[in-house]
């Protein structure tokens, strides 16, 4: 049953948080609302301008207060107009990640849906707070753009342990005399919480 759920667990939680990210990213304005983008004449200025001060790609830092990704093409090129290979860099990430908290689902038991996404979801929202205020403190990210990376990162998480749970609850039904495992010292189900599955 632990493979199995696993595997399965591993792919929905995957497709979940990749489906969460593009409604996020495509469909929700809260990104776009805290980035400022250069157009036009002024961004072609800037993108001459980093790639004269930053020649090769990498992460620039001036102790004046600038923190850059510089990650251009050869040619310059518009990366958002060539998304395949960063998505599919992305359901990797995503993979990895939901074969994480598949094993976080595993090693803490599931009691209710509702639960184990509560707790995915604190886990998420700590994740994402030690992150992205750390950049905000350190780097001087804005702190909207980091208030919503969190709210992001807290949602995808909340979401995953909606579904992983939801797999999880499918496979010990199935497979009534393979519980999940609960960690030694880790967090045990209060009694009635086997007779609730």
């Amino acid at each position: 049953m632990n493979t199995r759920f696993l595997v399965v667990g591993t792919l929905a939680a995957a497709l979940t948080l990749y489906v969460w990210q593009v409604v996020s990213n495509v469909a929700l304005p809260w990104h776009e609302a805290t980035m400022h983008m250069w157009e036009g004449p002024t961004n072609d200025a800037v993108v001459q301008a980093v790639r004269a001060a930053a020649p090769e790609n990498g992460v620039y830092f001036s102790g004046q207060g600038i923190l850059a990704a510089v990650s251009m093409r050869p040619d310059l090129a518009d990366k958002t107009q060539m998304m395949g290979p960063m998505m599919a860099k992305q359901i990797g990430i995503d993979l990895v990640v939901g074969f994480l908290l598949a094993l976080v689902v595993l090693r803490t038991g599931t009691t209710t849906p509702a639960r184990t996404a509560a707790t995915l979801g604190l886990v998420g929202l700590a994740a994402g707070l030690v992150t992205e205020l750390s950049n905000w403190n350190w780097y001087g990210y804005d702190l909207a753009f980091s208030l919503v990376n969190v709210a992001e990162l807290a949602v995808a998480w909340f979401l995953a342990g909606l579904t992983l749970a939801r797999v999880h609850r499918k496979f010990s039904t199935a497979f009534p005399e393979l519980p999940g495992v609960v960690a030694q010292g880790g967090i045990g189900m209060d009694p009635g919480a086997r007779a609730r599955r």
